[in-house]
């Protein structure tokens, strides 16, 4: 193995004997040897289907705006290994992250570990060593068994619960809700920001003595028609009510974001006593500027190119509405594709009233769907409207050409979609 990072990360692949190994022994003997089990600032630990990454980001802008040091964790990242872990919004270096690893590795002696593992203990390492006041974790998969679930979160967040990763978490909401609200821990809140929760969330939240905070229940969106909208935290019996008026509306688009906002805004307020700078100052800011790559953001105009990683059914109907409720005077064409393991059918269905013309290519990766397989989804949907190329920059290439300024092109599929798209075209 080299010295440089993208030996570490190569050699981390090969490591485990499988890429994903979900459980908690591995990784917690390893956390423990590097003393790591027992943070001395708080935890708040975001799980869900779709919008972690978007409550990761306004916890993270909003604690930074009120002056705090954070230290937050995401995944999969898009162009470079080192947005997972970052420390003020800012990616670590290449240098922190191998002297991490060879702390780590030093530790775990003959204790296996997979990629995320490593990654997950990488984070934990760097914020203790730097001494951030918050950390903001998100699940890589599911919760129960999820490495980043070896820290004890002082508040658990759930956003939203869909179809995905059923395989590893379950065929139903049901199942897939009770392995997320595994991150929720006795006597401290659980934030349900999904709107239609399944009732394992609530079970699992008795069962472990959790007090859980769901929306349209404890908390309120309310949408003015100024441009602002409200929360509204009514838990009186746990001691908590507030509101919170004219907020801004997120940069992040999709109507979804109200509920992300508000999940972040009722996790802060739980914490106030340990974390008591976030103001409405601090709202105010951290909410205007959060940002996320490859959430519904936009590329260009004229015309609009837009740029999403919804990778599943609920994901895809998100993408419906705000498409819905963006009208233009032009066409909508979408450039697509998607892994294998996804419910390629699933994705498309939300969207087929909402696109003029799908331009459908097959990703560079072992776990690509093939052509064949994204071609027949399109016919099973009794749609005619697509074409097939053999890579993005060949759909790049006619979508240019068949666009007008008033039509807005939409690239979406997996991270790897949005990945080729930023480091191949913009």
């Amino acid at each position: 193995m080299g010295q440089g990072l993208a030996d570490w990360l190569a050699w981390q692949e090969t490591l485990h004997v499988s890429a994903i190994d979900l459980g908690l022994e591995r990784v917690a003997k390893v956390a423990e040897r590097l003393q790591l089990l027992k943070p001395e600032f708080p935890v708040i630990t975001v799980a869900g289907t779709n919008g972690k990454g978007s409550t990761v980001a306004l916890l993270t802008s909003i604690l930074q705006a009120a002056g705090y040091r954070v230290g937050s964790y995401t995944s999969p990242h898009i162009l470079r290994y080192n947005e997972r872990i970052t420390l003020d919004k800012l990616p670590v270096e290449d240098d922190l992250l191998v002297q991490t690893f060879t702390a780590i590795e030093a530790a775990r002696e003959q204790v296996s570990l997979t990629y995320f593992e490593f990654g997950t203990l990488a984070a934990l390492w760097i914020f203790a060593q730097t001494k951030v006041d918050v950390a903001v974790l998100e699940v890589g998969l599911g919760g129960r068994l999820d490495a980043t679930n070896v820290w004890d979160a002082d508040v658990a967040i759930i956003t939203a619960i869909g179809i995905d990763h059923v395989e590893w978490l379950g065929h139903n909401r049901e199942l897939i809700g009770r392995e997320k609200a595994g991150i929720a821990r006795a006597g401290k809140p659980l934030v349900c920001g999904d709107p239609n929760p399944p009732s394992s969330i609530r079970q699992v939240a008795q069962e472990k003595g959790a007090q859980l905070l769901q929306l349209g229940e404890d908390f309120v969106v309310e949408q003015a028609t100024a441009g602002d909208f409200s929360i509204h935290l009514q838990a009186q019996d746990r001691g908590l009510t507030a509101s919170w008026t004219q907020l801004p509306f997120p940069s992040l688009q999709g109507q979804v974001q109200l509920n992300n906002v508000a999940c972040a805004v009722v996790a802060l307020q739980c914490l106030t006593q340990r974390l008591p700078l976030v103001n409405s100052v601090a709202l105010q800011q951290g909410i205007s500027k959060a940002s996320l790559t490859g959430r519904l953001q936009k590329l260009q105009s004229q015309p609009d190119v837009w740029i999403d990683v919804a990778h599943n059914p609920h994901a895809a109907e998100n993408l419906a509405n705000w498409l819905e409720n963006t009208p233009i005077a032009g066409k909508t064409y979408v450039i697509f594709s998607i892994l294998a393991d996804k419910d390629i059918a699933g994705v498309i269905q939300p969207l087929q009233d909402k696109v003029d013309e799908w331009h459908i290519f097959p990703l560079d990766s072992p776990r690509a769907a093939p052509i064949s397989t994204l071609e027949s989804a399109f016919i099973s949907a009794k749609l005619d409207n697509f074409q097939v190329y053999s890579d993005i920059h060949h759909a790049w290439k006619t979508v240019t050409v068949q666009t007008a300024s008033i039509d807005r092109v939409v690239i979406f599929g997996s991270f790897l979609v949005v990945s080729q798209a930023l480091d191949g075209i913009f």
